[in-house]
């Protein structure tokens, strides 16, 4: 993971947030109606956890995370 990327300290990194919350809103929370806080709390926490392990991401080659991280292991090996 490359800290350099985000941070306070750097202005590029609001980019990637401002991603993150987009693609949060666009798939998860304007798509239905919550009951109550804990109901949206979990399946915001589910999403966060879809989005930082299984879902493609353009940046990684439309690959998830993890297929990226196998991806690149077996990149450094060779």
């Amino acid at each position: 993971m490359n800290h350099e990327r985000t941070g306070y300290n750097n202005p590029d990194a609001d980019g990637y947030i401002e991603r993150f919350f987009r693609s949060l809103k666009e798939e998860k929370v304007w798509l239905q109606e919550y009951s109550s806080f804990t109901e949206a709390k979990a399946a915001i926490e589910s999403y966060i956890h879809f989005y930082n392990t299984d879902r493609p991401h353009s940046a990684l080659g439309y690959r998830s995370p993890s297929e990226f991280r196998n991806w690149k292991m077996q990149q450094n090996a060779a």
